[in-house]
Order: C-alpha cells, then sequence, then structure tokens
C-alpha cells in the first residue's frame, strides 16, 4: 500500500511540474519569444557596429571598458536566449542540434573561450602581444561569433531571395555589385589606410580584390594597415567563391533549410543539371576550399625562406593571406616587391605552392570533384569523367605547356638571361601557370620581349575554367569553338566530344563569348589610347590582363589616369562575371512564341 502510494505521489508530482511547465512554456511563447527575437536581432546590428568602430575608427581609451562591457552584455544575452530556445523548443533534441549546428559551436567556443581565458591570453603575449592587444582579440572573437549566429537566425527565419521569376544572372552580377559597395566602404575607414588614399584607388583596389584580379594602383603593403588587409582578404574570399554561393551555404548547412525555389535559382548559378546535385555541390566547394587553403596555408609556412627576416607570428599571416590569394587567383601580396623579391625568388618550394593552388583555383570546383573521387575510389569501373572535366583537364596542360614551352624559347635573351637551365624552365612554368588568370609574377615584366607578350595576350584571354575562383573566356569555351570549327570544316551537323553530343545551346553560347569579349577588349582598348600616352603594347597587356582577372602589369597600373581606372574597372567586372551574364541580366527577356517563321540561309564567312 505504502508502494502505491508512494507511486501516486510521485504521479502527481509528475504532472504537476509537466503542468507548470507547459504555462511556463506558453507564456515563453506568448510574451517572451517575440521580443527576445527583437533584442537578439537588435544585439546583432548593435555588436555589427561595435565591431565595425573598434576595426574602422579611432576612439578615447576610456571608452575600452564601457565598449568591453557591451560585448559582454549582448554574449551573455546570446547565451541566454539560445538555452531557453533549446528549453522551450516543439522539436526533438535531435532535430533542434541538425538544425542549430552553428549556435552550439559558438556556444562552446564561448564557454571555452571565458573558462581557458587566462591560458590565451598567456600564449597570445608570447607573441608579444599587447593587453590593448589582447582586449580586442577577445572582443572580435565575440562580437564575430555573435555576427555570425544572427546570420544562421536570419536564413532559418527569412527568405530574402525566395522570389519568383529571378534572374540568376542578375542575382550573380547584383551579388558581387553588392560586395564591391560594400568593400569600397569599409575600405574608407580611418583604419584601414596608413595614409590618406583618394576614393578612385580605393574603388579600383576594390573591385580588383572581388574581381580576383591583382592589378593595384597603391601598395597593398605599405598603405593598407592590418586592417585593411584583412577587409582586402575577405574580399578576395567572398569575390573567389562568390556571394550567392556563401550565403546560400549558410542557409544549407547552417540554417538547415533551404527552399525549392533557393535551389531552382542555386542549380542555374552553379551550371548544374540538376536539382538534386545543388547541396552536394555546395558543400563540396565551400569544404574544398576551405581544406586546399588550409592545407596550402602550413605548406607554404614550412616552405617560408629562412632568409626572411619576419618573425614566426608574422609568417603565419602571410602564409594564410598568399594561400587565399593564390587559391582565389587573386594575385594581390603582402611583399612589396611581390615573388620578385630575391629572397622568395629562388625559394623554388615556396613558389611552388603558389602554383599549385593556382592551377587547384583555376581549374573548378566540379572538376576538383571528380578528382577527388577519382583518387578517393581508383577502382571504381563505373566512375566516368565527365565532358566538362575531359575537356578543363586536356585544355588547360596544353596551354600550361605551351606557355612554358614559349616562354622559355622566346626569352631566352630577354628576362631568362641571367638564369640557369633548371630555373629558366621553372620561371617559365610559373609564368605559364601564373598567366591564367592569378597575377603572381617572379620577373621583371617590363623587361619582357614583344613575341612573349602576345602569346601571353591569348593566355590571359582563355583564363581559367568554369565555376572556378578565376576570369577569362574559359577553357571549355576555347575548346568548344575549337571542336565546332573542327566539325564546320570536317562538314559535320551534330558536334560529338567522346561519345557524347554536345547541346547547340552550348556551341552558341561559347560563340557568343568569343565575339563579346573581343568587343569588349578593342572598345577599352580604344578607350585608353585616346587618354594614356603609355606604348600601346603595355596599354594592351593591362587591358586583357584586367579582362582575364590575371592582374599582370608592364608597369602601367600605377600612374593611370583616372579615366583608365574606370575603364579598367569595367573590364575587371565584366571579365569576372562574365559578358554574357552582365547582358542577360540587364537584358529583359524574349518571350518564346510557339510558332516558327520559315527557314532561310544567310551567305556567312
Amino acid at each position: 500500500m505504502k508502494f502505491k502510494k508512494f507511486i501516486a505521489t510521485a504521479l502527481g508530482y509528475w504532472k504537476e511540474i509537466q503542468s507548470k511547465k507547459h504555462s511556463i512554456r506558453k507564456f515563453y511563447f506568448e510574451y517572451l519569444r517575440s521580443t527576445g527575437r527583437f533584442i537578439y536581432t537588435s544585439s546583432g546590428v548593435i555588436s555589427l557596429v561595435v565591431l565595425i568602430a573598434e576595426f574602422g575608427f579611432y576612439y578615447p581609451e576610456e571608452w575600452v571598458p564601457y565598449v568591453r562591457f557591451l560585448v559582454s552584455l549582448l554574449v551573455d544575452f546570446f547565451l541566454v536566449y539560445e538555452v531557453l530556445s533549446f528549453l522551450f523548443t516543439s522539436k526533438t533534441v535531435w532535430e533542434y542540434i541538425k538544425t542549430h549546428k552553428l549556435e552550439l559551436v559558438i556556444i562552446f567556443l564561448i564557454l571555452v573561450e571565458k573558462v581557458y581565458e587566462d591560458d590565451i591570453i598567456s600564449m597570445l603575449k608570447e607573441y608579444h602581444l599587447t593587453g590593448n592587444d589582447t582586449t580586442l582579440i577577445f572582443l572580435s572573437t565575440n562580437q564575430i561569433l555573435f555576427i555570425f549566429a544572427n546570420l544562421a537566425h536570419f536564413f532559418r527565419i527569412s527568405k530574402f531571395y525566395d522570389v519568383k521569376n529571378i534572374s540568376p544572372s542578375l542575382v550573380f552580377v547584383g551579388s558581387f555589385a553588392l560586395i564591391i559597395l560594400i568593400g569600397s566602404s569599409f575600405l574608407h575607414f580611418p583604419k584601414a589606410t596608413t595614409k590618406p588614399v583618394s576614393t578612385i584607388d580605393i574603388v579600383f583596389t576594390t573591385i580588383s580584390a572581388t574581381c580576383v584580379t591583382g592589378l593595384s594602383t597603391i601598395s597593398i603593403a605599405e598603405d593598407f594597415t592590418i586592417t585593411g588587409q584583412l577587409i582586402l582578404l575577405a574580399l578576395i574570399q567572398v569575390g573567389g567563391l562568390g556571394l550567392m554561393t556563401l550565403t546560400s551555404f549558410f542557409s544549407f548547412f547552417l540554417a538547415g533549410q533551404a527552399s525549392v525555389t533557393d535551389k531552382l535559382l542555386l542549380k542555374d548559378l552553379l551550371s548544374e543539371e540538376s536539382i538534386g546535385k545543388v547541396k552536394g555541390l555546395l558543400k563540396q566547394i565551400a569544404y574544398q576550399t576551405f581544406l586546399i587553403e588550409f592545407v596550402g596555408a602550413v605548406l607554404l609556412y614550412f616552405s617560408f625562406p629562412e632568409e626572411s627576416p619576419l618573425p614566426h607570428s608574422e609568417r603565419i599571416y602571410f602564409s594564410v593571406f598568399h594561400s587565399i590569394s593564390a587559391f582565389c587567383n587573386a594575385g594581390f601580396s603582402l611583399i612589396p616587391q611581390g615573388l620578385s623579391d630575391p629572397i622568395f625568388f629562388k625559394t623554388e618550394s615556396f613558389l611552388s605552392v603558389i602554383m599549385v593552388l593556382i592551377m587547384l583555383g583555376g581549374i573548378g570546383f566540379p572538376v576538383l570533384g571528380q578528382i577527388k573521387k577519382r583518387i578517393m575510389n581508383p577502382r571504381d569501373r563505373h566512375f566516368r569523367w565527365s565532358i566538362t572535366s575531359r575537356l578543363v583537364l586536356s585544355t588547360s596542360t596544353i596551354l600550361w605547356i605551351f606557355g612554358t614551352v614559349a616562354y622559355f624559347m622566346l626569352e631566352q635573351n630577354h628576362t631568362l638571361q641571367s638564369l640557369s637551365t633548371f630555373d629558366q624552365i621553372f620561371h617559365s612554368l610559373f609564368y605559364s601557370v601564373t598567366t591564367r588568370t592569378a597575377g603572381f609574377n617572379t620577373l621583371d615584366l617590363t623587361q619582357m620581349g614583344i613575341p612573349i607578350t602576345f602569346i601571353s595576350f591569348f593566355l590571359m584571354w582563355v583564363g581559367a575554367s568554369p565555376i572556378s575562383t578565376g576570369g577569362g573566356i574559359k577553357t571549355t569555351t576555347l575548346a568548344i569553338s575549337f571542336f565546332n570549327i573542327l566539325n564546320q570544316i570536317r562538314g559535320r551537323a551534330n558536334l560529338e566530344i567522346h561519345y557524347r553530343s554536345i547541346a547547340p545551346s552550348t556551341i552558341i553560347r561559347a560563340s557568343a563569348t568569343i565575339v563579346l569579349s573581343l568587343f569588349i577588349i578593342f572598345l577599352a582598348i580604344f578607350g585608353m589610347v585616346i587618354v594614356e600616352t603609355a606604348p600601346f603594347i603595355d596599354i594592351c597587356y593591362e587591358v586583357v590582363s584586367a579582362f582575364g582577372t590575371v592582374g599582370l602589369t608592364r608597369g602601367l597600373t600605377p600612374g593611370l589616369t583616372s579615366t583608365s581606372k574606370i575603364i579598367l574597372c569595367s573590364v575587371m567586372f565584366v571579365g569576372r562575371v562574365g559578358i554574357l551574364t552582365l547582358l542577360i541580366a540587364v537584358t529583359k527577356q524574349a518571350v518564346i512564341n510557339s510558332y516558327k517563321y520559315p527557314l532561310e540561309y544567310v551567305v556567312v564567312g
């Protein structure tokens, strides 16, 4: 009897607890949840403003304790909000974890930081950081984590591009324009530059970084502070991957959801065949990028020239910066003389890592995915290289070999004159690789001969491969057009490559891209010839380099007039987003009719 009474009492208490929990949960959803969301979003905005003020502007030293208290208050509110959201969620534990991965990771990092704060400060002091620097690191870390949590929250509750009939081309072009606008604003911050820099030079550098070109009218190492360089590095990373790729990655993997409209939009943006492959390709692009850049930074650090006077902490920063810049084919360097600096010029291991990163970034993410799949499953009998991968790998290899042999043969009496045979071959290969949209240079290009300069026009014009970090008309465009010409010569109606028929729309797009690219280059050269007094060959080199988002120059960039800078800005933007993509974005699409007019042949050629 006593046992039954005990059970009944326990059940009564349990029902009472459940009833109270239900009442509390009801009170939370009715009165606290909406207010909490508003404060949560407002806190994210405040945190972003404080972060911008901290890194972008100078303020009195007396404000530091108040700023730190404000950030600590915001972070504490974030922890309380997430705990309440977890306790009163209607989802199961695993469902909640699946859709709130980022917030849980951030909570873990914040708690680790709070527990081991003294140990972290001691470690930072080993790198000769002052107390103010340590405070700034803690402030910025908390704020960045909090802003990331807000982004995940934002993607979960809103669909800012979930609209019908939106043009993927317009989204792609608009995302680049938005990043350029934000980047230009950030680089105007007082803490971003070491001295006053004109607006046209800041805009030029921003477009060059976002379009991963590498041309610059100012010195990145001398005219930008660490803040400015980090902003530039962020622009390079976003420009290399694309804003839509990054935001979609948040939407898919951090917010835990994406609508059918989102997937259809991304399918067109990534030129994917089916909607089911979009998520896999996004995951592949993000993970491949960060893994390759991390491994590249490690290899660059260990291959850093021993003769360099930089301390180890700065070597880490230099390695990370150059790894991202190389993989994104940006060509920006923190070394005042670039890789032509005598210390780096002689370090083949460092330059070899740069070359490999350029190659990996330029061949395209779908091809990288297939290479990885082949390496992981070498005996897979069902594996088949896609036509895109075959064309990219074969065309890229041919162009690398062609560029190396051409440079080696034509520059014996010019830039290669004083080098050994091994160094001549090595730097010929480096130039062949970097000409395909990277922009790093190890030799004095002002001493380069005219014949190889003309060949460089061709290599820069072709550029990288589709869905990569580079520009140009792309390797597949060149290959399709070449095979189409052979097809016309042979009198064949259908274009077939590796037992596959190529869609007529692909052939038409390739032909249109070539014609439009030549028109843009010609127009830009004509515009610059009017306002510049420089040699014609140097102007042509500058324009083609900008269109291919290469970033190589024969010394003309720093002395350009404002008009020429505006022309090159336009060319860089067009070269990165694609002239055909840009025209599709700004042109109203024609209505497809259900009828056809009588067929008539026009004499051409």
